[in-house]
């Protein structure tokens, strides 16, 4: 499979011209189309959608914006994007395609405390925003290689009460974490699935998240910051969290288990899916999204035969990950340097 900018071409077989024609059908669709929704107008409004990403990792921006992220700015009102460092990123127009974009300064690193520093501006922001929009009542974040089906979303989010404490996401392992001081577990949404916290949880967390304790408190529970909020959720506030292991998927999940081994109905039902640059890369979040599209319109045979052809196409062509790494973000490239030069020194004869 050979990629060139912002699509991906694959081997001219027959299968592949007709999948070259489902995509194009999709295309033509989706200028005519490109929204169907279940749901009121007021759950947009009453929704922010937070994205974390990174200026390492610009280039994933570009695949946001060919699938789940409206392009047109009018339709990004309750969409913010946090990044690290604005003026660090090669690519200027690409930050231009995204109508709020909030800059966290925080550390650059994937690090426990800069992490936590990136989830307490998130709190932040929400907080902010509330102020002049009194109607809020769901924040809801997701990081740069995820794939959301907004309309999901927002079907979903419209049926549950906002008033009460919801911590909603995905568990990403099967057993509980344990405190030092006191005999009781909890567990905790990983952000690599989306987490969404209703209003009234949000007004709880308040005291416990801003800027200037929540890194310092990742720290001394010497825990990641998905699962710190775990832990002030469910530990501190009593508040469980409801687990939706098949609405919400990440990267994290074992390929026989996550989205790959679904039916097409299975895909079209979740709410988030993960990309990972060893299983899908995230230069088929676009496929993926149009495919969505078919089934939006009902077109579900021509949706099944894209599906299908996906799912042999990377059986069928297993790539060789030896000394691979993620090519959409520039800090993996570097760790992956940092590896290389270690392993060389390390086997050196003196």
């Amino acid at each position: 499979m050979c990629r060139r900018r912002n699509r991906i071409l694959l081997r001219c077989t027959p299968i592949t011209i007709l999948l070259t024609i489902i995509t194009f059908s999709v295309i033509v669709a989706s200028f005519i189309t490109r929204h169907t929704s279940n749901f009121t107008p007021n759950i947009v409004d009453q929704t922010i959608i937070l994205v974390r990403t990174s200026y390492h990792c610009q280039s994933r921006l570009t695949y946001l914006l060919q699938s789940w992220i409206p392009s047109s700015l009018s339709e990004q009102s309750n969409i913010y994007l946090l990044t690290d460092s604005v003026s660090k990123y090669s690519d200027q127009t690409i930050l231009n395609s995204f109508k709020n974009v909030i800059e966290t300064n925080c550390p650059e690193t994937h690090n426990r405390f800069d992490l936590c520093c990136k989830t307490a501006h998130e709190f932040e922001l929400f907080y902010n925003l509330s102020q002049s929009k009194s109607n809020l009542e769901w924040m809801c974040r997701f990081d740069d290689d995820q794939y959301v089906n907004l309309n999901n979303l927002y079907q979903f989010l419209s049926k549950i009460d906002s008033s009460e404490p919801h911590y909603i996401g995905r568990t990403s392992i099967d057993y509980r974490l344990k405190t030092a001081e006191q005999n009781r577990t909890y567990t905790f949404a990983t952000y690599g699935a989306g987490v969404c916290f209703s209003v009234a949880l949000l007004e709880k967390l308040r005291p416990h998240v801003n800027k200037t304790i929540l890194p310092h408190n990742c720290i001394k529970r010497r825990i990641s910051d998905d699962a710190y909020i775990g832990y002030l959720t469910e530990f501190i506030l009593n508040i469980s969290l409801i687990s939706l292991r098949e609405l919400f998927h990440s990267h994290l999940e074992k390929l026989d288990k996550s989205y790959h081994s679904f039916n097409i109905i299975n895909l079209k039902n979740s709410i988030t899916l993960g990309f990972s640059w060893d299983r899908y890369k995230l230069s088929w979040l676009p496929i993926i999204h149009q495919l969505i599209q078919l089934m939006n319109k009902q077109e579900t045979y021509a949706a099944s035969i894209l599906w299908i052809f996906l799912q042999n196409y990377e059986k069928e062509h297993p790539e060789d990950l030896n000394n691979k790494h993620d090519e959409s973000c520039t800090s993996y490239k570097k760790k992956l340097q940092q590896l290389n030069t270690f392993n060389i020194k390390s086997n050196k004869t003196i």
